[in-house]
């Protein structure tokens, strides 16, 4: 089978059609946030543009989209309209499309309207499917006066 046809096949498979939810996303947002690995941060963040992070964190995130790298350990309250997991995360996640990596270890509350987990991901705790998109569209509002 050529490049060309598997490439076809996938973009009509369930994960490709994700991706082209999820990858307007990332490309539509710069990352404004960045928190490496070897950074621990305790607090409040509040962006118009993407967060990602590779570090410790603890407190509460806002903003369009939030990236939890494999190597984040985070314990936080988000409120994002797109949510990616690699990391260990704990706490309560709020957004209209989250999605958790095989290597992700998530625990506590998941509120969303979509809701993707690779084979091997691991959730454990509350999980609310349904309902939550009129809440995240403040965020288009929001990016769209950047």
């Amino acid at each position: 089978m050529s490049l060309l046809a598997i490439l076809t096949s996938w973009k009509n498979t369930f994960l490709g059609k994700l991706w082209r939810r999820i990858d307007p996303a990332f490309s539509r947002y710069p990352v404004d946030v960045f928190f490496p690995p070897s950074v621990a941060f305790d607090g409040e963040i509040e962006s118009t543009a993407l967060v990602r992070i590779e570090g410790e964190v603890r407190g509460s995130i806002r903003c369009p989209v939030t990236v939890f790298a494999s190597t984040a350990k985070a314990t936080v309250e988000v409120e994002s309209y797109c949510i990616y997991i690699e990391g260990h995360c704990r706490g309560v996640f709020r957004s209209n499309l989250l999605y958790l990596a095989p290597e992700s270890q998530v625990e506590g509350e998941i509120h969303t309207e979509t809701l993707y987990i690779e084979n091997g991901g691991k959730m454990r705790g509350r999980i609310c499917v349904g309902g939550h998109g009129k809440a995240y569209e403040t965020w288009e509002a929001l990016a769209s006066r950047t």
